[in-house]
């Protein structure tokens, strides 16, 4: 940022501009490295404050609703920043699960799971990682741009090894807790995306929708399968029992019907569709059962219809045993709403599954994955079962076989997929579950130890949702996630939960055994030149007597070891290294072009150093290939599925591969799943010396890196310690919300990146917990939940101390924002229209944080005018008029009341924005300070603008020029953390050379803390308030000056002290104030207007004219002009009896009446009645 840009605090257009100066300030930290400077010289201090970033997806792009958490976090860290903490804020991000799924499913136009394993995981998984970074640059750019500083750099990011591997060492620690399981539950299925949901996903969700619920009739039937059945001591032929559901498409899956025990049932008259008569079972006081006023033939309880059974509506062969079919008693059945009569399928209906695990119901699916009917339904198979199209097949297949009765609309609260919007089924599903039923009390007394922000959460929203907790379904039948890393075996159904990468070394089912050899001193290696990759006649190098005995060395040594098999490079040096060692052992050869050297390309023969000296780094030859060459990254590839070849041909083989210096390096650091950076730290193969290839399993991917994901892991078999066989990994992979619910552990690689403690007891990370987290209101059910879950599962404390909730944005209307309805805002044309500042302080102070917001664009404008603006012009005031110091210290004393009231102001606002940020209250310390610049404005430099411009002492101006500066200093490091840029911008503009952001938070000596002459000025403002208002009903203008102000008033400090009453004075525009103790108002006011007081009225509007001519012209402060005038004799008479007030007060410096010719700014007014030309021209 150019020094003079930021001294003129100006566009190119001379106009101030937020936007313009704050990108000005952007490039300054940038160039100065102010964050890091920030964080860095706080760093040993022993005050730590713990943050924790909520990781977002950067494979959408920012809205606004991302700015508003962005900007209530960032003030707290600066805030801490400030008062002295060492405030470390790492940024991270979310990059596996649905989210990415759908986008690389949709740019790879694919639609369903069976079209993702045709392609292959390993594409699609490599496709959702290229998209997981699509907006990241937007992300950084909103993230910078709105001044939220975060460590961007060190970014946690959840795909990552390392960060997986934290997420293994939790799984095993919950699984050691007896805490993880596997069963069999109904759980929320998305049909679309094939895979389970969670509780807390599917609250996400929900909407509401208006479906079909339908009304049918079963055919009782007795023991013996007749259609006479006894009730109530009565026989009755043809008797139905009638049934209501929200979800037509489980009744082809009904197994039985559930009644409730002691609840009334009646044998009453019904009609069906047709309007004919039938005798139906129902409850009596079930809203169909009032309806029902026909003659009750028996009245029964529910449990005397226990164990009749019905004739099914649909032929579903499967779904046939001897416990189907047949009515029970259930607790979970009402009379509220429906027949009191429960239609179960089992396999659809978490009470359905549990009554049915109860009685011994069949489990049989006759809806697929998919969502679409099975086979097992003739007449529905294939067809989507939340269609309107099917739902109006299975009505005509009821109504065909008489067991419709009435379809009737039905509006309710319905689940849909958070990330693909398709609706929920409740689908039976054998799942890996984390039992948090069990820790529902542990997670309610963690919870009282959080201090929410509103309170209300706590026992409201976030409390009900731990009362109501579930078992936490963690399993996701997808590709890109975490693994989940369990392991069983097929042979004896052994289990076991991988912790680390580590375990997958330990327990891995070695294959082969491996050897690799660099071939022995070769000609090449003499002249230390570049070896051809193919022997040609231009060049052939050849092994040397020395490394023919380097050769026999080692066959020496692999003679007594025993090896099975030989792979060499083609050249001839490793070719005879080969012969060599098989005429030793007896191992046959194999010629394999997969071993042969790196390809120098043009360097081929040239001298190594002039190879080298080509590329930019030592890491660019990874990625970087000389011309006609290959490149390392190339080279590691070729090798290393080279070797995943050779090791899926045998079976418990020695092997030993002969090869070259980079062929054997890049392919020892792809075996150890080492990145580039770590391989270039490897030791570099020794011709002639024998190496072991570390075997053990770890997944690999194409490039031969370490990849813990699909599918490379599901290739990794384990050796089962029970029975010596092979052990397989589940398919799953798990809820990407345990992703982010566990950075607390994972952003550090916790605890792999530090010694571990012995035994069980490990402590947690030493950031931990977070003093401040901040996200909107959703997470109570998202981040909120999973990071207390998660912690809890682990028998930690709650893994943060302090919340704020944020309120949703809506659009102006209230309406929610989305694509579909074009009405969201996008965070950039508000930014570059109005600036970050302005949109920071909407959001601190249009409403409390935890409320919606509806925003609209013109209340960001509305805060800029307010607040911004108003600050700006009393600092442009202050380096105009005032005597402007570089560092202004707090004044010794103040005598004047005005200085002493603002500096009582400073000592009240201090307290009150520190105390507020304390307690994480932005709205209230924001609103505080936003008061306090409009007293600021508004009062003190309105009314010491004569003792700044022209001032009656030397001392006075100077004192008032003090106070004034070390105020501004003040408010400006007070506003440090709410609007960053604009305090930048500020303190630079005063003349600070060092950031404001590197300043510690002001401190207000106490001796400024006056409480009696707060009381006394707003006793003097209340007063001229009241004046004020009979000056509006005499409709008399604040610039006509009055005779007399007669007051009453309790305050003895405004009754006695002059310069108070001076003040009122000046505020009123009276000539003179008197204390009249006795006055019946609190306030009289003098209206009578004299020619004399109509003259100076009348001299003091032309003096408004004239200023506003020179800010119409461009004047400074000290630009001297000429006025000229057309008016009237007797307007022309005031001009001349005022012309000293007039020429002192508006910077004339003569009088001339006449139109001139030329002039800067003119203005033509009526003015009493009479026309006034005047037109000012600089001199």
């Amino acid at each position: 940022m150019g020094k003079e840009n930021m001294q003129r605090g100006r566009s190119e257009k001379g106009v101030f501009s937020l936007p313009e100066e704050e990108e000005k300030v952007l490039r300054y930290w940038q160039q100065h490295q102010i964050f890091a400077r920030s964080v860095a010289q706080r760093a040993k201090s022993r005050k730590r404050f713990v943050f924790y970033e909520g990781p977002p997806y950067a494979n959408g792009k920012p809205g606004v609703h991302h700015v508003l958490s962005r900007v209530y976090k960032d003030i707290i860290l600066r805030f801490r920043t400030m008062r002295g903490y060492f405030v470390p804020r790492r940024a991270g991000w979310d990059t596996h699960g649905l989210p990415v799924e759908i986008a690389a499913e949709k740019a790879l136009g694919l639609s369903s799971k069976r079209d993702i394993e045709r392609l292959g995981i390993a594409r699609f998984n490599k496709k959702a990682k290229e998209l997981v970074w699509l907006y990241r640059d937007e992300w950084n750019k909103i993230t910078e741009r709105v001044g939220y500083w975060l460590d961007l750099s060190r970014a946690y990011v959840t795909y990552r090894n390392e960060y997986i591997e934290t997420l293994w060492w939790i799984l095993k620690r919950i699984w050691e807790r007896k805490l993880l399981y596997q069963g069999k539950r109904v759980v929320p299925w998305c049909p679309r995306c094939g895979t389970a949901l969670s509780s807390h996903e599917l609250a996400q969700g929900y909407k509401e929708v208006t479906d079909a619920s339908v009304y049918v009739r079963f055919r009782l039937l007795s023991s013996r399968g007749s259609t006479r059945v006894r009730l109530g001591g009565k026989t009755f032929s043809n008797l139905f029992i009638l049934s209501w559901t929200t979800t037509p498409w489980t009744l082809p899956g009904n197994v039985a019907l559930a009644v409730g025990g002691e609840m009334t049932y009646v044998v009453a008259e019904a009609r069906d569709a047709e309007g004919k008569t039938f005798l139906a079972v129902v409850a009596e006081a079930s809203p169909l059962g009032k309806k029902l006023r026909g003659k009750v033939h028996a009245r029964v309880k529910g449990k005397e219809l226990a164990g009749l059974s019905y004739a099914p509506l649909f032929s579903v062969p499967s779904l046939r045993t001897a416990a189907a079919h047949k009515i029970y008693v259930a607790e979970f059945v009402t009379p509220d709403e429906g027949t009191g009569v429960v239609h179960t399928a089992v396999m659809y209906g978490v009470d359905d599954f549990a009554l049915g695990e109860r009685v011994g119901l069949p489990q049989h699916h006759t809806v697929d994955e998919e969502g679409k009917f099975t086979a097992d339904v003739k007449e529905l198979k294939g067809h989507f079962v939340k269609s309107s199209a099917t739902e109006q097949r299975i009505f005509r297949i009821l109504q065909e076989k008489g067991a419709l009765l009435q379809v009737v609309p039905y509006t309710h609260e319905y689940p849909y997929c958070w990330r693909c919007d398709s609706p929920v089924l409740y689908y039976a599903r054998t799942s890996w579950f984390i039992a948090m039923r069990s820790l529902r009390d542990k997670l309610l007394r963690e919870n009282t130890r959080i201090n929410w922000l509103p309170p209300h959460i706590r026992e409201g929203r976030f409390g009900e949702w731990l009362r109501e907790v579930k078992d936490w379904n963690i399993s996701r039948e997808r590709y890109w996630g975490t693994p989940l890393p369990v392991w069983d075996c097929a042979s004896c159904g052994a289990r076991k939960l991988v912790g680390s990468i580590e375990d997958l070394r330990a327990h891995g089912a070695s294959v082969n055994t491996f050897f690799f050899l660099r071939h022995g001193e070769a000609d090449h290696n003499i002249l230390e030149v570049c070896a051809p990759a193919h022997d040609s006649r231009k060049f052939t190098s050849r092994l040397t007597p020395r490394g023919k005995r380097q050769v026999q060395a080692a066959a020496r040594k692999l003679a007594k070891e025993g090896i099975d098999l030989i792979y060499t490079s083609p050249l001839l040096r490793t070719r005879e290294t080969a012969a060599i060692i098989s005429r030793a052992t007896g191992a046959p050869v194999k010629v394999a072009k997969g071993l042969r050297e790196i390809d120098p390309g043009d360097f081929e023969g040239k001298p190594i150093e002039e190879y080298r000296a080509y590329f930019a780094s030592e890491l660019d030859r990874f990625s970087a290939s000389p011309p006609g060459g290959e490149s390392k990254n190339q080279v590691k590839e070729r090798v290393w599925r080279f070797f995943q070849r050779v090791n899926s041909l045998h079976r418990g083989k020695r092997i030993l591969f002969v090869s070259h210096g980079d062929p054997l390096w890049l392919l020892k650091g792809a075996a150890e799943g080492l990145r580039n950076e770590e391989i270039l730290q490897a030791p570099y193969p020794q011709v002639g010396k024998l190496y072991p290839i570390a075997t053990r399993p770890i997944p690999r991917n194409e490039e031969g890196l370490l990849d813990l994901h699909r599918p490379y892991i599901d290739a990794i078999l384990l050796r089962c310690e029970k029975c010596g066989g092979a052990m397989r990994r589940v398919k799953d992979v798990i809820d990407v919300w345990f992703d982010s619910g566990a950075m607390p552990f994972a952003q550090d690689h916790w605890p792999f990146a530090r010694a571990r403690a012995n035994g069980r007891s490990v402590a947690p990370p030493r950031e931990y917990p977070a003093d401040y987290i901040a996200e909107g209101i959703d997470q109570t059910r998202g981040w909120f939940y999973t990071m207390l879950a998660i912690a809890t599962a682990l028998g930690y404390q709650a893994p943060y101390r302090n919340v704020v909730v944020l309120g949703l944005i809506h659009d102006k209307h209230g309406k929610k924002m989305s694509k579909s309805r074009g009405n969201i805002v996008e965070p950039w044309s508000v930014i570059n229209s109005y600036g970050a500042d302005a949109l920071r302080w909407y959001f601190y102070t249009v409403n409390p944080a935890s409320e919606p917001k509806n925003f609209d664009e013109r209340d960001v404008a509305k805060a800029l005018r307010r607040f911004h603006l108003l600050v700006y012009h009393t600092v442009a005031f202050y380096l105009t008029y005032a005597r402007a110091q570089k560092n202004a210290p707090p004044p010794q004393r103040a005598s004047h009341p005005l200085d002493a009231w603002i500096l009582a102001r400073l000592a009240a606002v201090h307290k009150e924005v520190t105390e507020a940020l304390d307690r994480y209250h932005v709205r209230e310390a924001a609103l505080s300070l936003e008061k306090f610049a409009d007293d600021l404005s508004r009062w003190y430099v309105r009314r010491s603008r004569r003792r700044f411009q022209k001032p009656d002492s030397k001392d006075d101006f100077r004192a008032a020029s003090a106070v004034l500066g070390y105020v501004l200093e003040t408010l400006v490091r007070l506003l440090a953390p709410f609007t960053p840029f604009f305090a930048e911008f500020l303190w630079q503009k005063m003349g600070k050379k060092r950031s404001v952001h590197l300043t510690d938070w002001p401190s207000v000596p106490r001796r400024f803390a006056r409480e009696k002459i707060l009381d006394a000025m707003q006793e003097v403002r209340r007063l001229a308030a009241l004046a004020l208002a009979s000056r509006a009903a005499a409709k008399i203008k604040v610039r006509q000056p009055l005779r007399e102000l007669r007051f009453r008033t309790a305050s003895r400090e405004v009754a006695q002290h002059k310069i108070l009453q001076e003040i009122l004075a000046a505020e009123v525009n009276v000539q003179q104030v008197r204390f009249q103790k006795d006055l019946k108002e609190e306030v009289a006011l003098d209206t009578t207007l004299t020619p004399a007081l109509r003259e100076e009225g009348t001299a003091r509007e032309i003096v408004r004219l004239i200023q506003g001519l020179r800010q119409k012209a461009g004047y400074q402060m000290r630009d001297r002009a000429a006025l000229f005038v057309r008016a009237d004799a007797q307007t022309s008479s005031v001009i001349t009896k005022f012309s000293s007030f007039i020429k002192r007060e508006a910077g004339i410096s003569q009088i001339l009446f006449k139109k001139a010719p030329q002039f800067d700014a003119e203005a033509e007014v009526v003015l009493e009645g009479s026309k006034l030309w005047i037109g000012i021209q600089k001199r």
